[in-house]
């Protein structure tokens, strides 16, 4: 074996292909390490982002629970003492702050045990939201198997009107319940009072001229805010109404409010 070319060989062709082997196989497993130190990253944080809306939604059940229990504390109290303010301050806390059926078995705790004039107020609240509930059932309509084209004649239209804002707001509803009946609306048209107790709750909290419309439902609500704009400046009231947007599922229904 010539030793010497052999020498020559590893000195000039092995090493150096060796060296570069090796630099590319460097190359390549701090690439392959660097990717997956970034995807581990992006687990990571997944994990700690799930962990923290999973620590925050459990906080925020525990804080609902624990109002919960004062403002049922509050009502008792109220109960025990037989003090009227006492019990007229809860009844106040249960219309704004309480929804859902701790909200009416609040209400009926107050109307079982409560003094004779909150009992009767009580009473008269349950009764106006279980009214006001069972006409916003009738909102779903669900016998139309084919979507109405644009037309007034095909769809429901309920003008609310605030108690608080008095006979000039249910007045200038019922202008806009004639314009659209006059205009050849054939669907169900009602004045409706909205109730303070029921204005309190989450989902509500109107204020002013509103239309509440579903996301598909621009054409129809903007026809309903002209023409309410219209009728309502040509009876001496300036109104600007604004649209908001509703996640309730109601089909073919539109709602305008005046809470002045």
């Amino acid at each position: 074996m010539n030793w010497a070319s052999f020498g020559a060989f590893l000195k000039s062709v092995f090493i150096p292909l060796v060296t570069v082997a090796t630099a590319t196989m460097v190359a390549f497993l701090n690439s392959s390490i660097s990717q997956v130190d970034h995807e581990l990253k992006q687990r990571i944080a997944a994990v700690d982002i799930a962990i923290k809306e999973a620590r925050d939604e459990r906080e925020k059940i525990d804080a609902e629970r624990e109002f919960n229990f004062k403002i049922y504390d509050l009502v008792q109290q109220s109960l025990e003492e037989k003090n009227e303010r006492k019990q007229e301050v809860a009844k106040q806390f249960v219309l704004v702050m309480v929804d859902g059926e701790l909200r009416r078995r609040l209400l009926g705790v107050l109307e079982e045990g409560g003094t004779p004039t909150i009992k009767q107020e009580a009473a008269n609240i349950i009764v106006q939201e279980k009214e006001f509930q069972r006409d916003e059932n009738s909102n779903l309509r669900i016998n139309r198997s084919v979507k109405p084209s644009f037309d007034w004649e095909d769809w429901d239209y309920d003008i609310f009107w605030c108690t608080s804002s008095g006979t000039h707001a249910k007045e200038q509803a019922n202008f806009i319940k004639q314009e659209l009946e006059r205009e050849g609306a054939k669907g169900r048209i009602r004045v409706r009072e909205l109730y303070p107790s029921v204005n309190s709750r989450t989902g509500y909290k109107v204020s002013g001229y509103a239309i509440r419309r579903s996301e598909n439902e621009t054409t129809q609500a903007n026809a309903l805010e002209k023409l309410a704009e219209t009728v309502l400046s040509e009876k001496g009231y300036p109104a600007v109404f604004k649209q908001q947007l509703t996640s309730q599922n109601t089909r073919w229904y539109i709602s305008a409010f005046i809470c002045l």
